[in-house]
């Protein structure tokens, strides 16, 4: 499931987004209408959600059962994708501080908690499924590794204005270590957001399981 809580997170913080209305049309807001969507009769069900999609949410405790994997990149580089979309990101938009409590809140309440590399992701995807599906009790599985291009069913109405490079891809796209180290340029009004956002960032890397 692709961010079923999407339209309570534009609900609660008013956050501008090229799909608002398009979502809050056509997504639930509240909880008791949220939670049965989640419901599936399949044995294992992924949801894909942003962090901060919890802004707000009265019950954290919804979520203790499930598996809980962080997936991290360098705010440098979230910003380079927010920024073909959102003029003025905020750090409400990057995750970090939603990603850093959720990770306490869970360590806290012993609810399942890990964090992933996208870095290390990007470059080693094998061995990081592997290390992934070993942690939720998975079986690695070799087409994990490539896909077809084009749309999935379960894309999100957004996909049209953030997914276009995945759709266009077909498997990992194997990077250097230089190419991952490297991080782009910020603008200098922005520099203040890395600053206030690399320490929670470099915090969860620490704990990354790949």
């Amino acid at each position: 499931m692709d961010e079923p809580l999407f339209a309570h997170f534009l609900d609660q913080t008013g956050a501008n987004r090229p799909s608002r209305a398009e979502v809050l049309a056509t997504m639930p807001t509240s909880r008791a209408r949220i939670l049965p969507t989640l419901e599936s009769n399949e044995t294992h069900v992924f949801l894909k959600h942003m962090a901060n999609h919890l802004e707000g949410w009265p019950e954290p405790q919804d979520f203790a059962a499930h598996r809980n994997v962080l997936l991290i990149r360098h705010p440098r580089k979230v910003l380079k994708s927010y920024l073909a979309h959102i003029d003025a990101p905020t750090a409400l938009d990057l995750c970090y501080h939603h990603q850093q409590r959720w990770f306490e809140r869970c360590q806290t309440e012993g609810w399942p908690v890990a964090v992933v590399d996208s870095d290390r992701l990007v470059a080693e995807p094998e061995s990081s499924l592997r290390a992934i599906m070993a942690w939720v009790d998975l079986d690695f599985d070799p087409r994990m590794l490539s896909w077809p291009a084009g749309h999935r069913e379960e894309d999100g109405l957004w996909a049209k204005y953030w997914y276009h490079r995945v759709h266009a891809s077909t498997g990992w796209e194997m990077e250097s270590s230089s190419d991952v180290a490297s991080l782009p340029p910020v603008e200098e009004r922005l520099l203040s957001l890395v600053d206030e956002t690399e320490p929670l960032y470099e915090s969860l890397r620490a704990r990354a399981l790949n």
